[in-house]
């Protein structure tokens, strides 16, 4: 890190540049992992509490991330 503070001594973090209207998300960008990545998803917060856009499990709220959905 000190390499990179030492030509960006400000850098910013990173931020997400992922197509928010991507319809085959799970696949565009999980790929194969996201079976095995939803299991464990499952497993380690059953009750969806963590979740973002596009996210492992987002499918189970709305659209805009305020109502969970009926599953």
């Amino acid at each position: 890190m000190d390499a990179l503070l030492a030509v960006a001594p400000r850098a910013g973090s990173y931020v997400s540049e992922s197509d928010y209207f991507q319809r085959d998300w799970q696949d565009a960008f999980w790929g194969a992992n996201y079976p095995r990545l939803a299991r464990i998803k499952r497993q380690y917060d059953p009750d969806g509490l963590f979740f973002v856009r596009h996210g492992v499990g987002s499918e189970a709220w709305s659209e805009d991330g305020f109502t969970r959905l009926g599953t």
